[in-house]
């Protein structure tokens, strides 16, 4: 290859949740060899995620570049426009059929570039390429069209596409969870089989890009969390053989990545990326919608605020302390009568309502008369009301300290841009990490989680390695974003910036010889694709 061409061929590799405050020690240790030698050669730093830092929206931003106002995915179910139905959590399970833009692949292909991918949540329908697929998270339980081409799927024997250990249409508890062990090998086996498929399929196949996504990295961060820090590797309760089941998961892990590296030759430019990062999980819930009734925005049928509401404004200097001011029995009746909050709010009286984003990530709805059939809020008193909560939101402190609870909040359109983003919250508040969202009433604004079901969760700092002879090595200045991965790709192979992205080139990443001969450049779109009938919208996640 002439010096400073762009490379033959160029591997993606996916690391589900992956953030270098996991992988570095394990680098730093001896634990991934693979891994350390590619990242001492190779161009890496954080990379930020979504917000929120949550699966669907940010695998969508990578594969398009573009934030979730231009391709519209925010959660991983498609909301409905009645608010008590939204409230209540119902909703369609998002998928590929819902990302209405050009993704990487399609310009991959139009470029004449042929193309593999592996395990790509929200792949599902899969679309046809000039290449192979392989569907991932996020396909339907029952469904038979996951490989392209079909013939495929015959190949792949005792490939998974994820651990399931709910049922369909039930919500995962801690008495369907199988023992850690289990859980362990499960992954494992998931995890061996897919670098095997992978790699044959790289060495069988003519290709210019492939990327693999192991998710395995996600379940064990979600589920094992205390495990993976140095400061607790001594605490009571952790058992030797699930630490040492789990040091050979990131051996097997690190086999594999220097497998797939290796057979993609010297020539490649191989890259690492993920969604999102991985942090402690939070150990209590926020009410906020318990907020929204103390200040009036949101009303109970029955419940009137003028009686409990100013006689606890009476005793107490306002907002002071409402954390601790406990939920009137009047509102509690209520709400068990009527069986869930969304039932129990009189929405002809109620201007706000919160529901849960991700995590500590929630969103604040306006029931605005220029969206909904029974709005209270006029769009000229939208603003006023946005800001009112704004300023309010400052006040709410963490028990017992000064810190505050609230650490952002934004309007939607302070936070993302693009024509898909109507049905979007209002304003996007961001909570102290160990706090999470819930669209429940609590008997206070914050009450703890007795029984966490996972140990770890997401957060916004994820990572990101390039390694190959187009690429300069070291730690990279600021920190990337998961939309500029697209355009780096892109450029990797010698392709434009398509116009409609909202991400750039990270130019830090490659060496003066190449940006010299190469510097970035924008250049058309594709246009959407066409729509994709969907065989199976049961169940969002699937075994193969």
């Amino acid at each position: 290859m002439p010096i400073h061409d762009p490379a033959a061929r160029l591997l993606i590799i996916g690391l589900d949740g992956g953030a270098w405050d996991i992988f570095g020690p394990l680098c730093d240790l001896g634990e991934m060899p693979n891994l350390a030698r590619l990242r001492s050669q190779g161009a890496w730093s954080p990379l930020w995620s979504t917000q929120p830092p949550a699966t669907a929206p940010a695998w969508a931003s990578f594969l398009t570049g573009a934030n979730p106002g231009q391709h519209g995915i925010l959660q991983a179910l498609s909301k409905p426009a009645v608010p008590a139905a939204s409230l209540r959590g119902e909703g369609v399970p998002v998928n590929a059929s819902n990302l209405r833009l050009p993704t990487l692949w399609d310009y991959f292909n139009a470029a004449g570039k042929r193309v593999g991918t592996v395990n790509l949540p929200l792949s599902y329908p899969l679309r046809p390429l000039d290449g192979f697929a392989i569907s991932g998270m996020m396909t339907p339980t029952a469904a038979t069209d996951w490989t392209y081409p079909p013939q495929l799927a015959a190949t792949l024997d005792g490939y998974i596409i994820d651990v399931d250990y709910g049922r369909p249409g039930q919500e995962l508890t801690p008495s369907l969870l199988p023992s850690p062990a289990v859980m362990l090998t499960d992954i494992a086996h998931m995890t061996e089989r897919r670098g095997f498929h992978t790699l044959r399929l790289m060495q069988e196949g003519n290709w210019s890009v492939v990327m693999v996504a192991f998710t395995g990295t996600d379940r064990i961060f979600h589920h094992f969390w205390p495990y993976l820090q140095t400061k607790e590797a001594d605490s009571p309760g952790l058992e030797v053989a699930i630490s040492e089941q789990l040091g050979n998961y990131f051996h097997l892990l690190d086999n594999i990545l220097g497998s797939l590296a290796r057979s993609a030759g010297r020539d490649a430019n191989v890259v690492f990326v993920s969604d999102h990062g991985f942090g402690p999980a939070a150990h209590h819930w926020t009410h906020l919608n318990n907020w929204l009734l103390e200040i009036d925005l949101l009303h109970l049928h029955t419940v009137s605020s003028g009686g409990w509401l100013q006689r606890v404004r009476r005793h107490t200097p306002w907002l002071r302390d409402v954390a601790k001011r406990i939920l009137p029995p009047e509102a509690r009746a209520v709400v068990q009568e009527r069986g869930h909050l969304a039932d129990a709010i009189d929405w002809v009286d109620t201007q706000a309502w919160a529901e849960p984003l991700y995590n500590n990530v929630g969103g604040i709805y306006l029931h605005r008369a220029d969206r909904y059939a029974e709005g209270t809020v006029s769009p000229a008193a939208a603003d006023r009301l946005c800001q009112y909560l704004i300023d309010q939101a400052q006040h709410l402190r963490i028990p017992g300290t000064n810190r505050p609870l609230v650490t952002d909040i934004r309007r939607r359109d302070e936070v993302y841009s693009g024509s898909r983003m109507a049905s979007f919250p209002d304003l996007i508040v961001t909570l102290d990490p160990d706090y999470a969202v819930t669209s429940t009433l609590g008997s206070t604004l914050m009450t703890p989680e007795s029984r966490p079901l996972r140990s770890g969760d997401h957060r916004p700092e994820g990572m990101f390695l390039a390694c190959g002879p187009n690429v300069r090595p070291g730690f990279l200045p600021g920190t990337p974003r998961l939309i500029d991965m697209a355009p780096t790709l892109l450029h990797m192979v010698g392709l434009p910036t398509p116009d409609e992205m909202d991400g750039h080139v990270i130019s830090s990443a490659f060496t003066e010889g190449f940006l010299v001969l190469h510097p970035p450049r924008r250049g058309p779109a594709l246009p959407p694709p066409a729509e994709t009938a969907v065989t199976d919208r049961q169940g969002s996640f699937g075994n193969a």
